[in-house]
């Protein structure tokens, strides 16, 4: 059985990057909680649980896997984040930012923005040392090897501002973002594997009908609505890799392992980005205030660079969200 989950950071700030991500186990069928069949999914924090926790507290040395909302904002949370992306698949060899965004698949269509150049010079690890995730990988590698569960990895699609603006214009539709990367990433796992699957999607704001999208992820394959609701909405349909159950799911973080993982890996790539964005706009205008790129802010932020854009060459659009 595959079980993966799907989630985003940055789909609601003027500026910076929109990441949306994936994560996938193998896991052996006599763990599933299935409830009505298939329709179930294990509980990784527990059948990892040598390994990781759930919750902020508790044995250090295992990786804290959470909706990133809440890790984030620890004074500890981007070390924490950073070890989770790092250490659940040896990311050994991804010794710079620019290395681990390719080992995730996002491509390098954001490098065409000054301020997020020199990614190769942004050090991976920062905040945690190459010790601490090798010896959280390890672990992770022997929890997994006694559970029979084999990560499958992560992937991410990056959009800058411009390449979000771009998309927008030509689908006239934010929301088709989301799901034009998710049915991007869904249709790829399912083509690479085989058996069923069980994907796990955070729900894309109050929407509670996801029909078009599993149609465009399974094309061809007759769908099922087994439910639709605020809460959660499912479907399932079978393709020829095997049959697949698709859920989007209010609060799917905190759920599913596999949510919150890609959750972890989406808020560690915008916020190393938002990082270099800072940087390069303190670097042309002095006395500049960084800026997170949300709401309030974000517009104080557009403000104080608007004087500044004709003598720096940067056209606004380029720079601003357009919705």
């Amino acid at each position: 059985m595959i079980v993966a989950g799907f989630d985003e950071a940055g789909y609601g700030p003027l500026l910076g990057p929109l990441v949306v991500g994936s994560s996938a186990f193998e896991v052996p069928g006599d763990i599933l909680d299935l409830g009505e069949p298939g329709i179930g999914e294990p509980d990784l924090w527990e059948e990892l649980g040598d390994a990781v926790r759930r919750e902020g507290k508790g044995d250090k040395n295992k990786l804290w896997v959470a909706d990133s909302k809440v890790i984030k904002p620890r004074k500890d949370g981007l070390k924490n984040l950073e070890l989770g992306v790092l250490a659940f698949r040896g990311l050994r060899e991804a010794s710079s930012l620019e290395a681990l965004i390719d080992l995730l698949g996002a491509g390098r269509g954001y490098a065409r923005q000054p301020w997020f150049q020199g990614f190769n010079e942004v050090k991976v690890p920062e905040f945690a040392w190459t010790g601490e995730v090798a010896a959280r990988a390890d672990r992770y590698e022997e929890a997994a090897k006694a559970a029979d569960i084999r990560f499958l990895g992560a992937e991410v699609r990056l959009l800058d501002a411009h390449s979000y603006n771009e998309r927008v214009a030509a689908t006239k539709n934010k929301a088709a973002l989301l799901e034009e990367a998710c049915v991007s990433m869904i249709s790829s796992l399912r083509k690479s594997t085989r058996g069923p699957m069980r994907v796990t999607c955070d729900k894309h704001g109050g929407r509670s009908t996801y029909l078009r999208l599993c149609g465009k992820a399974f094309p061809l394959c007759e769908l099922h609505i087994l439910e639709e609701g605020p809460d959660i909405s499912t479907y399932t349909t079978e393709t020829p890799q095997g049959p697949v159950w698709i859920s989007f799911r209010k609060g799917g973080e905190d759920k599913s392992l596999a949510v919150a993982l890609a959750s972890m890996h989406c808020k560690y790539l915008r916020e190393r980005c938002m990082e270099r964005f800072n940087a390069w706009w303190c670097e042309q205008i002095e006395g500049l205030k960084p800026t997170a790129g949300y709401a309030v802010d974000g517009k104080r932020f557009i403000q104080d660079v608007a004087p500044e854009l004709r003598r720096l060459g940067i056209a606004r659009q380029v720079l601003v969200r357009q919705r």
